[in-house]
Formats: structure tokens, C-alpha cells, sequence
């Protein structure tokens, strides 16, 4: 094989990988340029140039294997590594009757409408319990350094975002589910989805994985730890 060849089409698809935008537009370069579309047509920030899969095989296979397999076309695994296991969970769907028992005390108040937050956003409750748990420890008075306030430490940005009132408990329960929902959207995986709520959606893009700063890294293991001893799958 021709390295210098392999070279030169590894230097075009970190080309196209830097200008995709997002994973989920450098997915849909993939496929429909798969499908015979035009890349110009498809990504304006991606130049024919520097694409043309359909007429450079070496490029398209590797820009196939970035983004993990080119068939299923992955972008969570492309631009952030295949899952570890732990966290991979989608972090959706109803809890089981009796998941509140697990809580600790603090926490027991707050299970009903921490389920109702999460059910109306389309969370998993023991997820947004656990959120809850690290971010506050369940005080709805919390008020941190950086100016995050109540039960799951909004920003006064992102709850004037999301139309909700953080000083109010319900209503900061219903922003913060719909802030990890939000995530959860974003991501496809729990450990990257928690990653974001803490470190913000462009950290973990950036890093394209958990941001390898310690008090993140320590946050993610936290709330997975909280979410699996109330009964998580991850």
C-alpha cells in the first residue's frame, strides 16, 4: 500500500471531521454523500474538495471508520470513542415502583416531583435523581460560588432559557430534567450527557469524550455511582 497515499487521505478527513459543526452534521455528510448527494450541497462548511469520497475510496473508508462504522453510521462513536460500558445507558424510560426507597432522607421529599420533572421531560427520575443528589445534596436553597441556584444548580442564563423560575424547587426540577434531556438528546450516552450538565455541551465536544478535567471527571463518576445504587442501568 501507498503510505504516503493513506497520508494524504487520514489529513483529509481530520479536515472534514474539523469542519463538520456538529456529530450529528458530520453524520449526515456521511450519508448522504454515501448516497450520491453533492458534499457542497449537503454541509456548506464542508468543500467538495476535501470530501469527494465517491471518487477516492481510500478517503471514503476512512472517513467510514472515523466515524466508527460507516454502515450503521454512528456519529456518538465517531466523534466520541465507542462507549466503556459504564454510562453508555441511554438514561431514558419510566422507573420501577418503589426506586424512591433508595434514596437517601434529603432526597425522599423530592421524589415525587423529581419523577414528575423527569417523566414530563422524558427522563429516567433515578437519573435526575442522582444529578440532584451530586448538585445539591437535595437542598433546594443551594446556592453555589458561580451563582448556580436550588435543587439541580441552575444557571439564572439557562433558567431564564427555559422559562423557569430557578428560586422555585418544582420549577427547577422541570428546567434541569429538560436541560438533561437536552443532553441526552445531544450525546446518546448517560456518562456524556452527565459530562455536559457539568462542564457545559462544548466542553465535551471539544474533548470529544468526558473533558479530562479532574472535578468533571470526578462529577461523572459521582452521579453514575448515584445512579446505579438507585437501581440505573448503565
Amino acid at each position: 500500500m501507498d503510505l504516503s497515499a493513506v497520508a494524504d487521505a487520514s489529513a483529509r478527513v481530520s479536515e472534514i471531521c474539523q469542519r463538520a459543526a456538529s456529530p450529528w452534521s458530520f453524520a449526515s455528510v456521511l450519508s448522504q454523500v454515501s448516497q450520491g448527494a453533492s458534499p457542497d450541497v449537503v454541509h456548506p462548511q464542508v468543500d467538495t474538495a476535501t470530501t469527494a469520497p465517491g471518487g477516492d475510496g481510500l478517503t471514503s473508508y476512512l472517513f467510514g471508520q472515523r466515524l466508527g462504522s460507516a454502515s450503521a453510521g454512528s456519529a456518538t462513536g465517531a466523534m466520541f470513542g465507542p462507549a466503556s460500558g459504564l454510562g453508555s445507558g441511554t438514561g431514558r424510560g419510566a422507573a420501577p415502583a418503589g426506586w424512591a426507597d433508595a434514596l437517601p432522607a434529603a432526597g425522599r421529599p423530592w421524589a415525587g416531583a423529581i419523577e414528575a420533572a423527569a417523566t414530563k421531560a422524558g427522563v429516567d427520575p433515578r437519573l435526575l435523581a442522582a444529578i440532584t443528589q451530586a448538585e445539591s445534596g437535595f437542598n433546594p436553597g443551594a446556592l453555589s460560588g458561580a451563582g448556580a441556584v436550588g435543587l439541580t444548580q441552575l444557571m439564572p442564563g439557562t433558567a431564564a432559557g427555559l422559562g423557569v423560575d430557578p428560586t422555585d424547587p418544582v420549577a427547577n426540577l422541570d428546567g434541569g430534567a429538560r436541560y438533561l434531556a437536552g443532553q441526552l438528546d445531544s450525546f446518546g450516552r448517560v456518562d456524556l450527557a452527565v459530562a455536559a450538565y457539568n462542564a457545559g455541551p462544548g466542553a465535551v465536544r471539544q474533548a470529544r469524550g468526558v473533558p479530562d478535567y479532574p472535578e468533571t471527571q470526578a462529577y461523572v463518576r459521582r452521579v453514575l455511582g448515584c445512579y446505579q445504587q438507585l437501581g440505573g442501568t448503565l
